[in-house]
């Protein structure tokens, strides 16, 4: 299978989260960065992700961030709105929030406080979210992230919440980096939007017809995976770009190569618990990006 352009998901930015000196979210920034990416080619936005240090917002943060993404014309179903909540409550007032501030896809992650819970608790916690959004009209993008999460989305909880919600489950965001599971998830369900996690694997997703990508890289590099899309050999740089990052915490490393490339340091600042990459972290990083792109394609 390839890449059906005739329901393509796209290139989503996983948006990191730009914060003032004072430690507010810097609403002015972000919305021309989301404005940036979509110029060059990301069909949508990822708010309140894993990069975006989704947890570590307040959900007023995110609604503050999502309207001023719309009041300067950014539409709303370009706006994909992360759930990653513990409680069950709140899980379901943020979705119906989303519905009602226009977003189209919500990221869905499982409930991650408790360890070790059995499918069927996970189950049962997605059935009830599911049910008491029935009548929304959002798609849901469940998020397996298990390395974070601790909490695995599996292919077997991916289908039996696929086949008792059809219309709402439509995808999966699989950021595992495993490309077994990866493959699995891209062999069973033809019918969802499989999304890579791990830019290192999209080519071989797209392959066998992963739908797209939400992406940290496409914050600040979304024409290496929009090329894959398009069909284009896979630029042999972006697996060690990606390299690059993993050896730092990745969310202040996307950070710190999105200040990097727009010349605009207050890009690095990161909300506690994560803190910003050293002054060395940076310098080594950043020559690391530019020693890769020195020079055209290779």
């Amino acid at each position: 299978m390839t890449f059906d352009t005739t329901r393509p998901f796209g290139i989503s930015a996983a948006l990191t989260t730009p914060f003032t000196a004072a430690g507010t979210v810097d609403n002015g920034l972000l919305v021309g960065h989301v404005q940036h990416v979509l110029e060059l080619g990301c069909t949508s936005v990822t708010l309140g992700g894993t990069t975006g240090e989704g947890p570590s917002l307040s959900q007023e943060e995110k609604v503050s961030a999502h309207n001023a993404m719309t009041a300067a014309g950014i539409p709303a179903e370009k706006i994909v709105l992360a759930i990653i909540e513990s409680s069950l409550t709140n899980a379901v007032a943020f979705a119906r929030q989303a519905a009602d501030l226009g977003s189209k896809h919500i990221l869905l992650a499982p409930p991650y406080y408790f360890k070790g819970v059995a499918d069927d608790g996970q189950l049962g916690w997605f059935r009830a979210l599911l049910t008491a959004i029935a009548t929304s009209g959002l798609k849901v993008i469940l998020y397996h992230i298990p390395q974070v999460t601790a909490a695995a989305v599996t292919p077997d909880m991916v289908a039996t919440l696929k086949a008792e919600f059809p219309t709402l489950i439509t995808g999966v965001k699989d950021s595992a980096g495993n490309w077994e599971n990866t493959e699995e998830l891209l062999k069973r369900f033809a019918d969802l939007d499989i999304l890579i996690g791990d830019e290192r694997l999209l080519a071989r997703g797209v392959a066998l017809g992963a739908a797209g990508a939400i992406s940290g890289v496409a914050n600040f590099r979304p024409d290496l995976l929009t090329a894959i899309l398009a069909g284009k050999p896979a630029d042999e740089r972006l697996p060690e770009l990606v390299e690059a990052i993993l050896q730092y915490p990745v969310t202040p490393a996307v950070k710190a190569l999105v200040g990097h490339l727009g010349n605009d340091q207050s890009w690095r600042a990161a909300r506690a618990p994560l803190a910003a990459l050293s002054t060395a972290q940076y310098q080594a990083l950043a020559q690391r990006y530019d020693d890769l792109f020195a020079s055209p394609t290779r």
